[in-house]
């Protein structure tokens, strides 16, 4: 069974570290009016801030995918913000895989630290997404 869903419906939730692109208000907000209400960004001080809760209502809310941005290894500006990060979106994906959603949902990607947040959401939406729409999703 082919569980892929069209790219261009699919409806993500992107956190990330402020520290990833210095001129992320200008950038996000770019890519918010071109694709409107399917994509939503939620910046962060520090990836290693983000709670599991925080990514469990984004899936709740209905994002087929969710993205959690953090700084490159060893760039983090409080040191293990980015390793925090990873452990808490395992323990979400635990969660939602206990109860019956795919642990892919969930998604760490680390930045380069040269490319902007538009350029990250870019490459995301250039990617195939290899889970179908959302069962919690009130179409």
């Amino acid at each position: 069974m082919d569980r892929a869903m069209d790219k261009e419906t699919a409806r993500i939730a992107i956190f990330f570290c402020q520290r990833v692109d210095s001129e992320q208000d200008i950038n996000r907000r770019a890519i918010e009016k071109e694709l409107g209400s399917r994509i939503r960004f939620f910046p962060l001080p520090c990836s290693g801030r983000i709670d599991p809760l925080q990514l469990l209502r984004a899936i709740e809310a209905g994002a087929d995918m969710v993205y959690l941005v953090t700084c490159g290894e060893g760039t983090c500006r409080y040191g293990e913000g980015n390793t925090r990060a990873w452990k808490r979106l395992a323990y979400a994906r635990g969660l939602i895989e206990e109860i019956g959603l795919e642990g892919e949902r969930l998604e760490v990607i680390q930045s380069n630290g040269r490319q902007t947040i538009d350029e990250v959401t870019r490459s995301l939406l250039a990617q195939d997404i290899h889970v179908g729409p959302s069962p919690l999703r009130a179409n």
